[in-house]
């Protein structure tokens, strides 16, 4: 018995908590996904014909030679989680805005792909993935990477503010949370290079099998 309690003792001493978060946040961003393949199925007929006519337009402009995604609109799409997400690590209101965001990035994700899935059929996955595979190879990593690390930190903050109070100690950011967020946004860079060049090539050549 004593050996079955020490060696418990030694598996809880192991488990590393950050594993835990990132299942935690990767399970909202699941269910965030789910919720927006629900929401695009629940759409009414107007709102439907209206989603079609959409996105029958943005095939037409993407099928045209020399189209690109703006300089802002990249911008925006790699560097606007990442960005929150730095800064929710320096708040309380983080402890509730991390979750909540990871569940929005998965339900906006999902609903792209189901709307395009409802437009076109099974064939609109390929559409999807075209505009979205490049940007996601990219962004979800450093996401969960940078949520893993700012969730706890903001948790400290809320107990520092509402919980323990001054019984505790004042909340360490040391250089890692700085380098992790400079490392993901040369990565989000680098991304914003390829969005610019391959999505529009990726896009083309799903469009070419579709219509």
């Amino acid at each position: 018995m004593r050996g079955r309690t020490v060696l418990r003792t030694i598996r809880w001493g192991d488990w590393d908590p950050s594993l835990l978060r990132g299942l935690l946040l990767a399970l909202l961003f699941l269910a965030g996904a789910l919720a927006g393949h629900l929401y695009a199925g629940a759409c009414g007929g107007e709102a439907r014909a209206a989603l079609d006519q959409y996105l029958t337009d943005y095939c037409a402009v993407y099928d045209a030679e020399g189209v690109v995604v703006s300089m802002l609109s990249c911008v925006v799409m790699y560097f606007g989680y990442a960005v929150l997400l730095f800064l929710f690590g320096f708040s309380s209101a983080g402890i509730a805005l991390i979750p909540a965001l990871s569940g929005l990035f998965g339900f906006l994700t999902m609903y792209t792909v189901s709307c395009f899935v409802r437009c076109y059929g099974r064939e609109g996955v390929l559409l999807a993935m075209g505009v979205l595979l490049v940007r996601l190879v990219f962004t979800l990593p450093c996401f969960l990477a940078l949520a893993n690390e700012a969730w706890p930190l903001s948790i400290e903050l809320f107990l520092l503010s509402f919980g323990r109070g001054k019984r505790s100690s004042p909340v360490q950011y040391g250089s890692r949370y700085l380098l992790l967020f400079v490392l993901c946004a040369v990565i989000l860079a680098v991304g914003v290079c390829c969005e610019r060049l391959l999505t529009p090539v990726l896009f083309r050549l799903a469009l070419g099998e579709v219509l």
